[in-house]
């Protein structure tokens, strides 16, 4: 991933092709910017605070929105355009929004449903979930292949082969390939057409997140919430059965801006109200740090924050975890 700006990512000299295509919105990463205008940047693995950078610098690849990562065609423009006109329809009703869950206001339903479609769309549209996706593929392709191959019948498929193409395979050709396809040793490569269909769902999953119940944090303190280059935090609970866990009953953390972090959790009706705010002050620093831990624990590779305290303190208590991890005795007791 490419978070440094060059010459080579600038847009090309045609004017209307954008190379340089952002995951996490510029109108979003906005909102945890300094007083100069740039966000506080913390490497995550090395737990390194890094140089303040634009919030254009962040977050993108070149044409990451191509069939092909990384290459010029029209799905990456015509991918672009439609998320260029689907930020500046957020982008002209957040700022209301953020001021109603600031000042305690009553915000309306189709309020939280905008909100719940800025998740939607987070979620979705990153390299997380294009990870996720063609690993899915992978797997599948693997367990099919791994089943054929293991099959009493594999010699007479490949014979089959053999015969259409014309050609004989070496036996010991074959004893490897056989060898190779049950026990996976390989690795696929995919373009991003099942990424971008997941596109056509931002409105289902947006509903999805729209109907779990809402606990607003909103922080009066002097520490602020963080984000990353994964906004969307999704938490498991521990399976019950087999069928493993529903999306209302995942645990979900969406930083909104520098003093609003979103928690949506499962509408069990226990909760009272489908959004409750509760507000952190300064005796509950450690929630707010709590809560920057969490959300930074999914991160690709960055954490972003609006002033360098808060990802130190995130480095500090992930450091001072690490050593207590090693001081226990071995099986924790």
């Amino acid at each position: 991933m490419n978070n440094q700006e060059s010459e080579n990512d600038k847009p090309l000299p045609q004017g209307q092709i954008t190379a340089r295509q952002h995951f996490v919105p510029q109108f979003y990463l906005k909102k945890f910017v300094n007083s100069s205008g740039l966000v506080e940047v913390l490497d995550v693995s090395k737990k390194i605070v890094l140089t303040p950078r634009s919030p254009k610098a962040v977050c993108y690849e070149k044409f990451f929105y191509g069939a092909k990562s990384g290459e010029l065609d029209e799905v990456s423009q015509d991918v672009e355009r439609m998320f260029r006109e689907m930020e500046d329809n957020i982008a002209k009703r957040l700022d209301s929004i953020i001021a109603k869950l600031i000042d305690s206001k009553q915000v309306e339903d189709e309020e939280k449903w905008l909100v719940a479609f800025l998740m939607s769309m987070l979620w979705i549209r990153g390299p997380a979930m294009r990870e996720q996706i063609n690993q899915m593929q992978e797997d599948m392709i693997k367990k099919i292949n791994r089943f054929q191959f293991s099959h009493q019948y594999v010699d007479s498929m490949l014979d089959q082969f053999d015969r259409e193409k014309g050609a004989t395979t070496a036996q010991d050709v074959r004893e490897n390939l056989k060898r190779t396809m049950r026990e996976g040793a390989y690795s696929l490569e995919f373009n991003n057409a099942a990424h971008m269909h997941m596109f056509d769902s931002f409105r289902g999953f947006a509903n999805l997140f729209h109907g779990q119940d809402w606990v607003v944090y909103i922080s009066r303190s002097a520490k602020n919430f963080t984000t990353s280059d994964n906004p969307v935090t999704v938490v498991f609970p521990k399976k019950h059965s087999v069928y493993g866990v529903s999306f209302l009953e995942r645990t979900h953390y969406f930083p909104l801006t520098p003093e609003i972090l979103i928690m949506g959790r499962y509408p069990d009706g226990k909760h009272g109200k489908k959004l409750k705010r509760k507000t952190l002050y300064e005796q509950d620093d450690l929630d707010v740090l709590k809560l920057n831990l969490v959300t930074a624990d999914q991160a690709i590779q960055y954490a972003y924050a609006t002033e360098r305290q808060s990802l130190e303190d995130m480095i500090l208590a992930v450091s001072q975890l690490e050593l207590l991890r090693g001081a226990m005795p071995k099986g924790g007791k």
